[in-house]
């Protein structure tokens, strides 16, 4: 097959009700953020889809979940949305879906199958039902930096082997492997690298968390680090960034390539980190 697929990815959109306080204190204004990623893509109707990484919203709050539904909704090609450490599962489930706006796990295109990992799976709790749920602790998932556990590595393990695809890419909300101190886990990195040495057809990763847009490699595998709409950071020239998305083109050969895109604009300078700021990405200071 010689079919391009091309796709727009968004991490960390932290969509909040009107009024609400951000999580952390601080935080661009993110619908204004993402008007003009919207406006900033222009007609993209040429896009298969667009993939969400999780923090869809700040809170994990039901009203939150409507706010981004409706926004997401506003996109021309449908969208596929996975949960990150910020969300809450049952109101994710609950309030995620809209035509046009889905949740589903597994997406095949062409010569590609996409899944979309939870790599929160590690910290849910085990219902009596058999299913798994959020912890009583908000905090637990809300700390985590990642965490497959078995059932989520066995999920992944029977996807790349069933599928039909030649290709398989992981859309996933923690990245492997990254070297954010404050969002880095040795242990997620080591549950990664046992999948990937059975699984030489995951070519590569989409991934948020870290609010830090980065191109790098894990165990050979590309991982392609989307920007935020709350906040974002450049650690090497240590500024501020504005907020953006990633654009990716698929070939059917298996491989890929993304581009990074920000919307530069006078309400987002790229101002000088605040050493305090720094610090606490840096995991130098706990305050």
């Amino acid at each position: 097959m010689s079919e391009l697929i091309e796709v727009i990815h968004l991490s960390d959109t932290h969509f909040t009700e009107d009024g609400a306080e951000p999580e952390g204190g601080f935080s661009y204004e993110v619908n204004a953020c993402f008007d003009a990623v919207l406006s900033h893509l222009g007609n993209h109707q040429h896009h298969t889809m667009v993939a969400v990484t999780g923090d869809v919203t700040d809170h994990g709050r039901s009203g939150q979940y409507r706010v981004a539904a409706d926004a997401l909704a506003r996109f021309d090609v449908p969208v596929n949305v996975i949960s990150g450490n910020h969300d809450q599962h049952a109101a994710f489930t609950a309030g995620m879906g809209r035509p046009g706006v889905g949740t589903s796990r597994v997406i095949e295109v062409g010569a590609w199958t996409f899944l979309f990992v939870d790599s929160c799976a590690g910290v849910m709790a085990e219902h009596r039902s058999g299913r798994t749920i959020d912890s009583d602790d908000p905090l637990t998932r809300l700390h985590s930096n990642g965490a497959l556990g078995e059932r989520e590595s066995s999920w992944i393990r029977e996807m790349c082997t069933i599928t039909a695809s030649e290709h398989v890419f992981v859309w996933v909300h923690h990245p492997p492997g990254t070297s954010v101190p404050i969002s880095k886990s040795d242990s997620y990195a080591n549950e990664w690298s046992s999948v990937l040495a059975d699984h030489p057809e995951i070519r590569g990763f989409g991934a948020g968390h870290t609010h830090v847009p980065a191109h790098y490699e894990f165990e050979g595998r590309p991982v392609h680090v989307a920007p935020s709409l709350k906040h974002c950071f450049d650690l090497e020239a240590n500024t501020w960034l504005p907020p953006g998305y990633l654009t990716y083109q698929f070939n059917a050969n298996g491989t890929f390539t993304s581009r990074l895109h920000l919307v530069d604009d006078e309400r987002w300078p790229r101002r000088r980190l605040h050493p305090k700021v720094r610090a606490i990405i840096m995991e130098e200071s706990s305050s």
